[in-house]
């Protein structure tokens, strides 16, 4: 959830950055009224936080999160931007004997490191994510200044304020959060942002589950604010799919997931490789993007929380996707990507060891999404051969750093098993994305509106069970 950036370029007298435009402001404004309803601020807090872990991955402190750089979409959806200022910890370390960090950063937002002109750490973002915690909960900044230098005052030699002296309703393991993330001594933070959203996820679902909860039905009693009720944000997704970010209103397909990871890491010469293969509109890409990758995430393979992770459709050049999803996420971007990965069977191979750390552990997972359309779309024979190839060269390779998740529909499981090699792996490496088991569509309809602070009437299930049990998908 770091704002995308599509393009740029220079000219004489101007430089230009074209970027996804995001209609909902930002953060600042709906906080002027007060602080974030509970359901939002944990959806938020989780997408910022997952944003500044990226950018560490890279070795990029942010330096200025607060409010007005954190952008927000349509639906209320959390994106961090303006890097303006950011610092990439390997090309602009200065290692000067003498030579020290110039304060930069806002008065309200900055960590006691930064105000002393100390070297900038990915403990210093953690700080002002503390800060930002607290904000959007109390809906007031914890250091009140009134001028800058009272501000840098504060953040050198004052604790943050308990959140229950403002809201007594909050549960007092969140101060216990705030407090260390905000520690003056970076060393006492958090080891990093996963760390630290790992430790704030579980007390979040707790304090929403604890709400008093409101029945959704012919009997609904409203026990809260109009305003609060316009807040709750609708956690079902319709037709559309779940991605990533909506993963905490994922429920359903655990056991699933599961099956999927266990597939990922059953030691055989093949696990580098799975096709999850599944009717039109069952899943399958909700399924990975929002259950199999949140859960790699939070480790759910040893060492997958570090894995890089990027995703593409095919589209009608299947090369030039690859090329943009791989420089999306590399250490070391290539400007001539697309003739690296089609010089010859290896080139896929070569251009993931190149944008990867030179550690030899980090592993890359490249999800292809809507894998038909590589059948459907991609006119040149030669161009699907030769992907198909490359993917089977880079999964097999013993030192591959690579792992290839495809979706693929049903109904077009016949294409790739016209290529032999490819059509091996397929024989092997296919899981299947069946109908939801009655057990599973309860959850699939009860849980979302659980984190909201809601419970259904069980005639209400019952309804939507018998209005949608026969569609596909469920």
């Amino acid at each position: 959830h770091i704002v995308p950036l599509y393009d740029y370029w220079r000219e004489p007298n101007a430089a230009y950055l074209i970027m996804r435009l995001l209609r909902g402001g930002n953060l600042a404004i709906p906080l002027q009224g007060g602080p974030i309803p509970l359901a939002a601020a944990q959806r938020m807090l989780k997408q910022i936080g997952l944003a500044l872990h990226a950018a560490h991955k890279q070795g990029v402190v942010h330096r200025d999160v607060k409010p007005a750089n954190i952008l927000l979409d349509e639906t209320q959806n959390a994106y961090l931007a303006d890097f303006g200022i950011a610092k990439h910890l390997e090309l602009n370390h200065d290692k000067t004997p003498g030579r020290e960090e110039v304060y930069i950063g806002s008065p309200a937002y900055v960590s006691p490191e930064q105000i002393r002109s100390e070297p900038v750490r990915p403990f210093s973002d953690i700080y002002c994510f503390g800060l930002l915690l607290y904000e959007m909960l109390t809906g007031q900044k914890p250091f009140q200044g009134p001028t800058p230098v009272a501000y840098l005052q504060q953040q050198l030699n004052e604790p943050v304020p308990l959140l229950q002296e403002i809201v007594p309703d909050l549960p007092p393991a969140l101060d216990l959060v705030v407090q260390q993330a905000t520690a003056k001594a970076p060393e006492e933070r958090f080891q990093d942002m996963a760390v630290l959203l790992e430790a704030l996820e579980p007390i979040l679902q707790t304090a929403l589950t604890d709400l008093q909860p409101i029945v959704v039905g012919e009997t609904a009693v409203p026990i809260l604010s109009t305003q609060e009720i316009a807040a709750l944000e609708n956690p079902y997704r319709g037709l559309r799919a779940f991605g990533e970010t909506d993963a905490a209103n994922f429920f359903g397909r655990e056991m699933l997931v599961q099956e999927l990871l266990s597939k990922l890491s059953d030691g055989s010469d093949l696990e580098r490789f799975l096709a999850v293969v599944g009717p039109s509109g069952s899943g399958k890409s909700s399924v990975v993007k929002a259950g199999l990758i949140p859960a790699l995430r939070r480790g759910g393979l040893p060492d997958s929380e570090n894995w890089f992770i990027t995703d593409l459709t095919p589209g009608t050049n299947p090369w030039t996707e690859t090329a943009t999803a791989l420089n999306r996420v590399a250490t070391r971007p290539l400007n001539d990507m697309p003739t690296l990965l089609q010089t010859d069977n290896r080139g896929l191979l070569r251009a993931v060891r190149h944008i990867l750390p030179d550690d030899g552990q980090t592993e890359l997972l490249l999800v292809i999404d809507q894998f038909e359309e590589l059948f459907t779309l991609v006119e040149d024979e030669a161009v699907r051969a030769h992907f198909l190839e490359s993917l089977v060269t880079a999964v097999l390779d013993p030192t591959s750093r690579l792992r290839v998740v495809i979706t693929l529909r049903a109904d077009f499981t016949d294409r790739p098993l016209q290529y032999i090699d490819f059509g091996e792996l397929m024989q092997q490496r296919t899981a299947f994305v069946l109908p939801l088991t009655p057990d599973e569509l309860i959850q699939a309809i009860t849980h979302p509106v659980l984190n909201l602070g809601l419970e259904m009437e069980p005639e209400l299930i019952a309804t939507i069970i018998q209005d949608v049990g026969d569609q596909p998908g469920m």
